[in-house]
């Protein structure tokens, strides 16, 4: 079961993010919302859900420009990556 008061905490979190922007917070809060239950259907942790971005950000630094020194981003993001598969 979905826990939707955690899901509404999440949506606020966001809406109070971008308050003050040229949205409504109606509207910043539909999008909270849209956010806030893809996330939660998604069914994976906080962990996963980083350790999927991170991956991501790793395959993404092999199209940087050939003038941009990619190393240390990598062995930062690989070492996070060993961190939190521990």
């Amino acid at each position: 079961m979905f826990n939707r008061s955690e899901i509404m905490k999440s949506a606020h979190r966001y809406a109070q993010a971008y308050k003050g922007r040229e949205w409504s917070y109606a509207f910043l809060l539909a999008a909270g919302l849209r956010s806030a239950w893809a996330v939660a259907k998604s069914g994976l942790t906080e962990t996963q859900r980083r350790s999927d971005a991170i991956r991501a950000e790793i395959d993404g630094l092999k199209f940087k420009s050939l003038n941009v020194n990619i190393e240390p981003r990598r062995r930062v993001l690989e070492t996070e990556l060993s961190t939190l598969a521990a």
